[in-house]
């Protein structure tokens, strides 16, 4: 078995960059998800004793507006993102097809046209991220918040 050229090993590291941001978007919005359960669950139990046992209005209603407020990150996180993991075969053919001869060169060109793709991606993807941090803060606060209101009554 031959070892692979050096420039088969730079567009498979590039083709396992994208896969990786795949599986961390993903994620991602797996994590959303369980934290818009535990947001729900949060101001159904604690919101709803809280609000039985007559809790301030002023209380009831900053646990609501940080309720909302993990609901909103969260669906920020959640809404599809305009990323790509994957590349047009025919575009990508019509560009490579010159360099038929030379291996080398169309697999660099390969390459850095993933990497291209990649450095696209994780600016959403980082903004996501950041997104979904304000999320848990919100969601801290708001159980936060009707701890509180529950302390109060």
């Amino acid at each position: 078995m031959t070892p692979p050229t050096l420039e088969e090993l730079v567009y498979s590291a590039a083709q396992r960059a994208l896969d990786q941001q795949s599986t961390a978007l993903s994620d991602l919005r797996t994590r959303t998800s369980t934290l818009v359960a535990a947001a729900t669950l949060s101001a159904s139990f604690l919101g709803a004793a809280a609000i039985g046992r007559g809790a301030p209005a002023w209380e009831v209603v900053l646990a609501m507006v940080a309720f909302l407020s993990t609901g909103a990150f969260a669906g920020a996180v959640l809404w599809r993102a305009r990323v790509s993991f994957a590349v047009n075969a025919d575009r990508l053919y019509d560009a490579l097809s010159s360099y038929r001869e030379d291996p080398e060169v169309y697999l660099l060109k390969a390459a850095r046209g993933l990497r291209i793709v990649y450095l696209r991606n994780e600016t959403v993807i980082e903004r996501r991220e950041l997104v979904f941090r304000l999320a848990l803060i919100a969601l801290g606060a708001e159980t936060l918040l009707w701890t509180l209101a529950l302390a109060l009554t």
